[in-house]
């Protein structure tokens, strides 16, 4: 539990998670464990030390909390990479200074050759260069418009928004609903997601399964359709604020579901709609 902790921890932009319902959830969640939680990081902070002097095994501020040795480790691993990146930068700059000096030299007189055919046939041409170079703005903006990270999607509702969990809905599933309800969200390997937005699809996935329409059909899903559903919600937020969150992405899981391929030009790190190629031409 302790390393599975660790990689959640090293997932995160800073190392660190907020000491909080939500992050005991979450982890419980991912890891599909009976432990409790809350008591067991509390003590790793006050009982479990790393030495009989040291510090416990996690560290807070009351706030939040963290692994010190873990905090070393990806700090020193950024500063190792910060400095070769930064040797690979002036090696490349040694070696094509002089070649991007000769090529700029060569694309300024390109540049003024057709500058000047462009002037010598008329204005038309002119505005022909111009409305070129407009919607190549454009079709770039609408390109960077719907490229989105997962990593980088927190909550499908707005910031207000305060997510809780239907215990209802657990107490009607019996042994087996909650043994294949188990199973279902280990096969969408939620870890790959935010934790917040890790327990807000789980209680998403649990009003369905227990929903005798769609229960059949949600057993089918798994991480690479439940990234499909979230893709087309992203997108679909990005073109306009989509006013029932949950009804929304519920309709993209269940139309997800309906895909007997899905598109592979997409990871669990990016994911770009084809279509803004097509609405960019």
């Amino acid at each position: 539990m302790f390393w599975i902790i660790i990689e959640i921890l090293r997932t995160t932009e800073s190392y660190k998670l907020p000491l909080e319902k939500n992050t005991y959830r979450s982890i419980k969640i991912q890891s599909n464990t009976s432990i409790n939680i809350e008591e067991f990081i509390r003590d790793c902070i006050n009982e479990y030390k790393e030495t009989e002097d040291g510090n416990g095994l996690f560290n807070t501020d009351g706030k939040y909390f963290w692994s010190e040795s873990l905090l070393k480790r990806m700090t020193k691993m950024e500063e190792v990479s910060a400095k070769r990146k930064k040797a690979g930068q002036r090696g490349a700059q040694g070696r094509w200074g002089k070649i991007e000096v000769n090529n700029s030299k060569k694309i300024a007189k390109n540049n003024k050759r057709i500058a000047n055919a462009i002037t010598l046939n008329g204005k038309c041409y002119k505005s022909y260069g111009k409305s070129i170079a407009k919607n190549s703005k454009i079709k770039s903006k609408i390109k960077s418009k719907y490229k989105i990270k997962l990593k980088e999607i927190k909550s499908i509702y707005p910031s207000n928004h305060k997510q809780q969990e239907n215990k209802k809905l657990d107490e009607m599933m019996d042994k087996t609903d909650k043994m294949e309800f188990e199973r279902l969200i280990n096969n969408c390997e939620m870890h790959i997601f935010s934790p917040e937005l890790a327990i807000e699809m789980t209680e998403i996935l649990k009003e369905m399964y227990m929903n005798p329409d769609t229960k059949e059909r949600v057993q089918e899903i798994n991480s690479k359709k439940l990234c499909y559903a979230l893709k087309n919600f992203a997108i679909a937020n990005t073109k306009s604020r989509i006013q029932i969150p949950k009804s929304y992405f519920k309709k993209c899981i269940l139309s997800a579901l309906d895909q007997t391929e899905l598109s592979t030009q997409y990871d669990t790190e990016t994911i770009m709609d084809q279509i803004s190629n097509n609405e960019g031409e």
